[in-house]
């Protein structure tokens, strides 16, 4: 089973609640951000690989990344977009080939970034996340996958 699949599973199967993990990844996107309902995982990879380039409630969406070569994206690779980095940089090198997309901008503070950028969705780790700056719309279990 994929690391998406799963984490589907565990965010859909209504597991008793659980301690809120510091390692957590929550997906947030800027107040402006023309959100009805929260991300699915499947919704949230298909932005980040850029097969979608809207929210589905319309708005354009702005990919946010954290630096590559951080435990931040390491992991959000791993259970989002069920890539290893080299797996990725391939996608990226065939994406600029074919159509000349680039990868999405990267960041040392995909928090500061998601805040200041209209549209903007992005990650960080729960213990990075400040109440009131951006909104939520998707929990990354720490652990597993």
């Amino acid at each position: 089973m994929g690391a998406l699949t799963a984490l589907a599973l565990t965010l859909s199967a209504g597991f008793p609640a659980r301690a809120e993990d510091p390692k957590d990844i929550l997906v947030v996107v800027n107040k402006s951000a023309s959100l009805t309902t929260t991300l699915s995982p499947e919704a949230l990879r298909n932005l980040f690989l850029l097969y979608r380039t809207s929210f589905e409630g319309g708005g354009r969406a702005v990919i946010i990344n954290a630096k590559n070569g951080t435990p931040l994206r390491e992991d959000f690779r791993r259970k989002v977009l069920d890539m290893s980095q080299e797996e990725e940089l391939r996608y990226w090198q065939e994406r600029k080939v074919r159509s000349g997309q680039i990868a999405p901008a990267e960041f040392s503070n995909p928090l500061k970034a998601v805040f200041k950028i209209k549209g903007a969705v992005g990650y960080v780790y729960r213990s990075q996340y400040r109440e009131g700056v951006v909104d939520v719309v998707l929990v990354i279990p720490a652990g597993g996958s």
